[in-house]
């Protein structure tokens, strides 16, 4: 499933776009974190929702998929399976979008997981029946 908001190369490090492309990218990751970054970009429309931005220059370059040359890979991680992302607001805080997450969980269906007390969002889709509000 492809994002109707964002690029392939804004969900993987560089190193990894270059070895993959987006077709490979598109297949990896988990199609609810797909699905639930787009609802958020609908209901949060204003700036930038920034998940990787090493295209553009940045340095967020581990923010979605990490493979095992990451300095954050972990082999339990959800990032490690294409079914995490972390992202920053350039016009919302991460609260703020949490509390509408947690708030429209029907909408939200697909993420299952949420860090709180971080000043960016971090969602997932692990296996649960339910949200699940954890500390960073």
């Amino acid at each position: 499933m492809k994002s109707k908001y964002f690029k392939a190369y804004e969900l993987v490090s560089n190193e990894d776009y270059e070895k993959m492309g987006d077709a490979k990218v598109w297949e990896i990751f988990d199609s609810g974190i797909i699905e639930a970054i787009d609802t958020i970009k609908e209901h949060f429309p204003h700036g930038t929702i920034t998940i990787n931005n090493w295209y553009w220059g940045g340095d967020r370059n581990w923010s979605g998929l990490r493979t095992p040359h990451s300095p954050d890979y972990s082999l339990t991680s959800m990032h490690s399976y294409g079914k995490a992302v972390d992202a920053v607001f350039s016009q919302y805080t991460a609260e703020e979008v949490r509390s509408f997450i947690v708030s429209n969980q029907r909408m939200f269906s697909k993420i299952k997981g949420i860090e709180t007390d971080i000043n960016w969002l971090h969602i997932d889709s692990r296996s649960r029946e339910d949200l699940k509000l954890f500390k960073h």
